[in-house]
């Protein structure tokens, strides 16, 4: 049932506010006041939940007059109808009341009937024009609503057909990030104020209406000149509301010339022309014409086909090939994007890019590229081709994206790729918008593995402190920066204390744009790393990128010999990896008698020399800026290479913990920094060698005399041999033997389900482990430094469940396990023995899975528990 509306009798006779009270019960919710005092306090009380006031004019304490004259000057209670009533029915009475406010006048003694429909008639009243007040103005700024605004443009048009007159909106960008800073109630205070700010500036010569959210709108008599200061100053006031400083305000201006257009067609003009200056510092206002009709149309298309294009994969990416200065090698590439239009053929990304940036579609199409880009980085590994990265975009409105970590690992994971394979080039003017969020953001992606790229660098302002701060590993320099800084004379330009600037951050540079070969020459004698540019190649589709890669060719504009180099066969071989020729130089003065010191030119020269040659090396010193942040990735790449892993590898650089820490991480043996002496080399050298020895023990174990011809392990010659070579430090050791059975099955287990089970064991233990196949379809497994008990369990159950993940539900077979813990003074027989004791308890169960034995179960008895 709806409740009863309110109406209040302000009386202070008391039989005359019963009688009141008794006409209007019977209709309405009747709340009393003896005065104007207590009036007020109902209305702070019920607000504009009262319906009508009847009120007194002569009362004590408050009179009639004195009360309306302070409701409706509260914006509060100012709607609310009040009816006065009096013993005085003169006109004078009547016109004071109305001129108070009061919305109908009726004399003492009260007639019921005239009462009520009086009451009621002028409450119909006020509910019908709250109807249309709320379809007249905006509720929260008191302007124009949007629908009311064009009918007054339609109206002041056809009463003027001769005038001329001034469509004006403003739009306010990031107005959401108002909101989300300030809280929404100061956001819409912000835009109250603005609202107050158009009508004192209108000032009755114009309407002023809000179209939507942050977007005003106004219609004035054409003016011939628009200067620049009044909408700065404007900007200016907005600012100085929020206190920000930050707030950019744009308006754009419509002269009515077309009266055949809709009022909404002509408004959408004006904010066009504003949207059209979006991001362009020190412009506040711009015109709608004809040059903007044809570019917003033209933007209008490509919005219009974005997402179709997108789903239909007509975005393509071309790859522009980076080369090493050192020795012209192919070092990488950077992706980027191109439109083949149906209809307009291949685009530009000027064409269509920036217009994505400010439609938010970027950050679609960037996620789209990396995509691909990860696609085909992984087509290349698995064709073989040398493990070279590849730059990618990132734009700002990735980097305000609180998933983008997420994103990038998901899509490098989908594909099998290690992140170092991807680099994200941040445009330099990004890092100056909101340095603490893009530090942290990036801090935290190069955490992940991926590599930084300070794009643009040149064609901004960075200072040296905030460059010292930034999370990156590349500078590439602007392309227009090289042109210029390439024209002057060595001795007037600052490249080359950009590039020392870098070596001393530990960076590499990459130079785009190189476009002729005197630009080359510089860039090689200040010693930057790495090129790009249409001297070399134009940006080019993925296929003919791949064949370039399948050539794997030196690029002949470099005009770099290799080095052919025949190692002494009686001296150990030192690879130094160093770009710096003077510390080469001294290298080999120092070392050149006792080893045969090599250096290698690139990544493939380097390779070529190691693979398979851990009997000649001794050990390759790499200085972690040989190649930049590719360094990295191949010190990773030496560590996983069959052909090369035992080599022990020492890095170089400046001394600095974390480099320390994140080269040990890669998988460096040693880290020597610089300078450092000769016999600190030496030393290190000869440890690194040690290890050497102890790996090539281990290597010998694996050739066919020591291994099982079906699986690849060892056989039980080949486990004696592995056992020997155990020491101390390898305690406590973990010893499993895993059977596997197929109840049912006729017969048996065969060699394909061992081969399997061989697999599983290599690719569930470390390198180091000792595996073996230790009967028919038993196998044993030794993995050192063991865990706790529950983690020994943990790792055999896991083993088993993967075997029989294998084949899934196609066949019943089962994997069981039994585990011993070996430590000091325990011998591997026994731990044999124990585990075989645990694994026929295993088997016995049927279920498959891991036992460890332990000695208050196992130890007294040799039944299962």
């Amino acid at each position: 049932m709806l409740s009863q509306k309110k109406v209040l009798v302000v009386e202070d006779n008391q039989i005359n506010r019963q009688l009141l009270c008794q006409i209007l019960n019977s209709d309405y919710d009747v709340l009393e006041a003896e005065n104007g005092k207590e009036a007020l306090e109902v209305l702070k009380q019920y607000g504009e939940g009262i319906s009508l006031i009847l009120l007194d004019i002569v009362m004590p304490v408050m009179d009639g007059y004195t009360f309306l004259s302070l409701m409706k000057a509260d914006k509060a209670y100012s709607s609310i109808p009040v009816i006065v009533t009096t013993q005085n029915d003169a006109e004078s009475d009547e016109l004071a009341a109305l001129s108070h406010g009061a919305s109908d006048f009726v004399a003492k003694p009260y007639r019921p009937q005239i009462i009520l429909h009086r009451v009621a008639s002028i409450i119909n009243l006020r509910e019908t024009a709250a109807v249309v007040n709320q379809v007249k103005f905006d509720r929260l700024t008191g302007l124009y609503s949007k629908e009311f605004f064009y009918q007054l443009i339609r109206d002041a048009l056809m009463r003027n057909p001769t005038g001329r007159y001034d469509i004006i909106c403003s739009d306010i960008e990031n107005f959401k990030l108002v909101n989300d800073v300030f809280g929404i109630p100061a956001g819409d205070r912000l835009l109250q104020d603005i609202a107050q700010m158009y009508e004192r500036e209108i000032n009755g010569r114009g309407i002023c209406g809000r179209l939507n959210s942050d977007q005003f709108v106004c219609m004035t008599e054409h003016r011939r000149n628009y200067k620049s200061e009044i909408f700065q100053e404007a900007n200016e006031r907005v600012n100085q509301m929020m206190e920000a400083g930050s707030i950019a305000m744009k308006w754009g201006i419509y002269t009515v010339e077309d009266r055949e257009l809709s009022a909404e067609q002509m408004c959408d003009r004006a904010l066009l022309a504003a949207r059209s200056i979006k991001g362009q510092y020190g412009k506040y206002f711009a015109f709608y014409d004809d040059k903007l009709r044809s570019r917003l149309l033209h933007d209008q298309a490509i919005t219009d086909g974005m997402e179709q294009a997108l789903a239909e994969n007509q975005f393509q990416v071309y790859l522009q090939p980076k080369y090493r200065i050192v020795d012209g090698s192919l070092a990488g590439a950077e992706a980027l994007v191109r439109w083949e239009h149906p209809e307009w053929g291949l685009q530009s990304p000027a064409n269509f890019i920036p217009l994505f940036e400010s439609n938010g579609f970027i950050t679609k199409m960037d996620q789209y590229v990396w995509e691909k880009t990860c696609e085909m980085l992984r087509e290349w590994e698995d064709k073989g081709y040398s493990a070279i990265p590849v730059s990618v975009n990132v734009s700002r409105a990735d980097i305000y994206n609180a998933d983008l970590s997420d994103i990038l690992c998901r899509i490098v994971k989908k594909y099998g790729l290690d992140p170092s394979r991807l680099h994200l080039e941040i445009t330099e003017s990004a890092y100056t918008e909101t340095p603490a969020q893009i530090i942290e953001t990036v801090s935290h992606l190069r955490e992940l593995g991926f590599v930084i790229e300070m794009d643009d660098f040149g064609s901004g302002y960075s200072s040296l402190n905030m460059l010292n701060n930034m999370p990156i590993d590349i500078l590439k320099l602007d392309m227009k920066f090289i042109q210029s800084e390439t024209a002057k004379p060595v001795s007037q330009g600052i490249l080359k204390f950009i590039i020392s600037l870098a070596r001393w951050m530990h960076l590499s540079v990459v130079a785009e744009g190189v476009e002729t070969k005197e630009q080359l020459e510089r860039l090689k004698e200040i010693g930057c790393d790495y090129v790009q540019g249409y001297y070399f190649a134009k940006p080019m589709p993925s296929m003919e990128f791949d064949q370039l890669l399948a050539e794997n060719t030196v690029s002949s504009l470099f005009n770099v010999e290799r080095e052919t180099v025949r190692p002494d066969e009686e001296k150990e071989i030192l690879l130094v990896a160093e770009e710096d020729l003077s510390l080469r130089e001294e290298i080999k003065k120092e070392l050149g008698e006792e080893y045969q010191i090599i250096e290698p030119v690139g990544r493939k020269s380097l390779l070529e020399t190691v693979r398979g040659r851990e009997n000649d090396v001794a050990a390759i010193l790499l200085s972690l800026t040989w190649m930049g942040p590719d360094t990295y990735l191949l010190l990773k790449q030496l560590k996983e290479d069959r052909g090369c892993r035992n080599i022990p590898v020492i890095a170089t650089a400046n001394p600095d913990a974390k480099t320390e820490e994140r080269a040990l991480r890669a998988g460096a043996d040693d880290f020597i920094g610089r300078p450092f002496l000769k016999e600190s080399l030496v030393k290190r050298i000869c440890r690194a060698s040690e290890i050497n020895a102890y790996h090539l023990r281990e290597q010998v174990l694996q050739d066919e005399e020591f291994q099982d011809y079906q699986t690849g392990l060892l056989n039980r010659k080949g486990l004696k041999a592995a056992v020997k070579s155990l020491r101390e430090e390898d305690m406590p050791l973990a010893v499993y033997l895993f059977s596997l059975d197929e109840p049912g099955h006729s017969s048996g287990i065969g060699d394909n389900q061992v081969y399997e089970l061989g697999t599983v064991l290599r690719t569930h233990t470390r390198r180091s482990d000792i595996l073996a196949r230790f009967s028919g379809n038993e196998f044993l497994a030794v993995m050192k430094q063991a865990g706790s008990g529950e983690f020994i369990i943990q790792k055999g159950e896991e083993i088993c469940k993967a075997v029989k993940g294998v084949w899934g539900g196609e066949r019943n077979i089962i994997c069981s396990a039994g585990a011993a813990l070996l430590e000091d003074g325990d011998t591997i027989a026994k731990a044999i023995e124990r585990a075989d004791q645990v694994l026929s308890c295993t088997k016995a169960e049927g279920k498959g899975g891991c036992r460890l034995w332990r000695e208050e179960i196992y130890g007294r008895t040799n039944e299962c528990d």
